[in-house]
């Protein structure tokens, strides 16, 4: 492996190695946030007749036995919605109001999150792409001025033999190398 793939294989390595953490890490992270402001949401937890467990934030159909009522609201939710039947409507009106501008603070937060995640991602990949052009570029360089520096050059041909190479394969050669230069030096 010569020096410049070496190099490149390293810079490479270091940097497609840690994508995929941040990738993990958002991908872990915005999950639980999505499934613990759903839990928060849930206050019932009860099972029907066919052994399916539901979650909801309304109380099961009349119909579920109480021993299949496994989570009922916390207690002081329930004083809250007796204390507000002698609070003012618009007083009323104002808590359910509450509840979803926190929902929408956590999904906007979490929105966010992703998003910083995936333009992470996106500049990790370009930033990787623009590294990889750059060391495809040098490359090509080097090889078209060993190429231009008129040395006798060797070809491996099919059968392992070493086959010095004349004007028509330098020229096929060099016209290779020039089209690699215009697509990776920008």
């Amino acid at each position: 492996m010569r020096l410049g793939e070496t190099i490149m294989h390293s810079i490479l390595h270091t940097t497609l190695s840690r994508m995929p953490r941040t990738t993990v890490l958002a991908l872990l992270v915005l999950p639980g946030l999505l499934l613990g402001s759903a839990a928060q949401a849930a206050q019932w937890k009860w099972r029907d007749a066919q052994g399916v467990m539901h979650y909801s934030d309304q109380p099961p159909p009349a119909n579920i036995p109480p021993r299949d009522i496994l989570q009922q609201p916390t207690q002081p939710a329930v004083t809250s919605v007796h204390a507000s039947a002698s609070q003012t409507p618009s007083a009323t009106a104002s808590k359910p109001q509450q509840a979803p501008s926190e929902l929408e603070k956590k999904m906007a937060a979490q929105k966010k999150a992703e998003q910083a995640a995936q333009d992470l991602a996106k500049q990790q990949q370009q930033q990787a792409a623009a590294l990889q052009n750059q060391q495809n570029c040098l490359q090509a360089q080097q090889q078209l001025q060993v190429l231009d520096s008129g040395q006798r050059m060797v070809q491996i041909d099919a059968q392992g033999q070493h086959v010095i190479m004349d004007d028509a394969q330098r020229a096929a050669e060099r016209a290779r190398i020039a089209g690699l230069i215009a697509q990776y030096c920008h």
